[in-house]
């Protein structure tokens, strides 16, 4: 899949298939935040893959926007560094976004989760108060795909502007 199909037809994936995800296609995906942009060149992020299904379902417990994460047969826990204050949340936003579009360009779904107990989850898999969890991306094939592609999107003339603010021609 080309890069303008998988961002036009990347959805949000909460429901997954039973089938395993290979480690190798989880290094791809990880390595695709890696390499996203970064303010300063400061890559403020640490990546922690976990496809163990015991971990899999403490974590998701612990993920209150984010339940699906116990079902997930992986995920990638996106750490974000405490230090690094002006630009580490949009860095890990944009390492987000490239993982979010390489998991669709290799036909795995995942959903960024927002809301979930920072300090238990840390606890469980050893993260240092260096690091703040930023979120947790579950990864998976999608139990289905939905056909809506496009559903919900603004039209261009609402949100695209052209030298100035109100003009919607060019």
């Amino acid at each position: 899949m080309d890069t303008i199909e998988t961002i036009r037809t990347r959805r949000v994936t909460r429901s997954f298939t039973d089938r395993q995800v290979e480690l190798a296609q989880l290094l791809l995906v990880v390595d695709a935040g890696r390499h996203a942009m970064s303010a300063r060149n400061l890559q403020p992020w640490q990546f922690i893959l976990i496809r163990d299904r015991t971990v899999l379902r403490e974590v998701g417990a612990l993920c209150t926007t984010g339940p699906f994460v116990a079902e997930a047969p992986a995920a990638i826990v996106v750490l974000k560094d405490r230090s690094s204050k002006r630009w580490a949340d949009v860095d890990c936003a944009q390492a987000v976004q490239n993982m979010a579009n390489a998991a669709w360009s290799l036909g795995l779904g995942t959903c960024w989760v927002g809301t979930l107990e920072q300090d238990r989850i840390r606890a469980i898999l050893g993260i240092p108060e260096t690091w703040a969890i930023f979120t947790i991306l579950p990864l998976g094939y999608p139990a289905a795909r939905s056909a809506s592609v496009g559903q919900g999107l603004k039209p261009r003339s609402e949100t695209v502007h052209f030298e100035r603010y109100g003009q919607h021609e060019p």
